[in-house]
């Protein structure tokens, strides 16, 4: 049974009536996850949540969502009174606000958490691998979200993500216990797709004006006739060792989203994003590992299912 609480402002959280249909969303990046419900709801109750910040839902006693309120309504209709709620995880605090411009001589993971996660009442877990960036800036207009992911992201490469109690996981997924999918299970839809566009077999990390440029390729996608090269200018202070992972980055950010298996399956919470998941089906030419990269979970008329977005095992998720 789905169980639905907010969290109203002023403090104190209010316990929502039955829920009658819903939507989780889960990812990784941006865009955040995201939750819809519908339930309920008395008469002369209208303004009951207009304080209402946050919001959480257990499932089987299992805590599912943490996020932000975006929006409610009470909507009376031939289907009689009932209130719909709406919002987004708590990655939503990150991206509404926007940071103030910084210059850091040696920026380290507590510094980015102090500065840009904290100050809006999130957690932040993980993280300890992270290399601290000399000369790290911020630069005006740009989001929390933005600095946080940057700093992770682009120099420790690491996606930045949201767990389902609302803290910022600042790990890499582990493999963890992993879900198999087979012709036993209840699937009720599957498809694969490969996008080449925008992926790329070649990467050149140049400086500014000094000598030195380092090469990264994807062997495996030029095997297959990929050709599309990228040349990134840095500072000519850039140690040989960040000019490389600056285009391992390159080359891994551009094949995210090459590989993208969907699977709809009779159920509810079957995987969660980062994690395995071997597809064995009877018949299916795109059998494999793959790594969960968003995850959508409903109810409603068409009962209880389960919505995998499938990508590569090493690709950033």
């Amino acid at each position: 049974m789905m169980r639905c609480w907010v969290m109203l402002g002023g403090g104190g959280e209010l316990e929502l009536p039955t829920a009658i249909s819903w939507k989780f969303c889960y990812g990784t990046d941006t865009p955040c996850d995201s939750f819809f419900v519908r339930c309920l709801w008395e008469r002369g109750q209208e303004k009951v949540l207009s304080a209402a910040c946050r919001f959480y839902a257990g499932w089987e006693g299992d805590r599912v969502f943490t996020g932000v309120v975006d929006e409610y309504a009470v909507i009376c209709g031939k289907d009689g009174l009932y209130l719909e709620i709406s919002g987004r995880g708590m990655a939503a605090l990150l991206l509404d606000n926007e940071a103030m411009p910084a210059e850091y001589q040696r920026a380290t993971r507590a510094d980015i958490v102090a500065d840009h996660v904290a100050p809006y009442g999130v957690a932040a877990v993980g993280g300890g691998g992270l290399p601290a960036v000399t000369g790290f800036t911020v630069t005006s207009g740009e989001s929390e979200w933005s600095v946080v992911r940057r700093f992770a992201c682009y120099y420790g490469g690491v996606v930045p993500r949201f767990d389902r109690a609302g803290r910022l996981v600042l790990d890499p997924p582990g493999d963890g216990e992993e879900v198999c999918v087979k012709d036993s299970d209840p699937v009720t839809g599957w498809e694969y797709r490969e996008e080449r566009h925008g992926v790329l077999s070649q990467v050149a990390v140049r400086r500014r004006t000094s000598w030195g440029t380092q090469w990264v390729s994807d062997g495996a996608f030029q095997a297959q006739g990929g050709c599309a090269r990228r040349v990134i200018t840095v500072p000519n202070t850039t140690q040989s060792a960040a000019m490389r992972y600056t285009a391992d980055y390159q080359l891994r950010a551009a094949r995210r989203e090459r590989v993208r298996m969907r699977l709809t399956v009779a159920g509810g919470f079957l995987a969660w994003p980062g994690q395995l998941v071997s597809v064995d089906m009877k018949g299916c030419g795109a059998n494999g590992r793959y790594r969960a990269a968003q995850v959508e979970v409903s109810c409603g008329s068409g009962g209880l299912t389960t919505t995998l977005v499938l990508g590569e095992r090493d690709a950033m998720i």
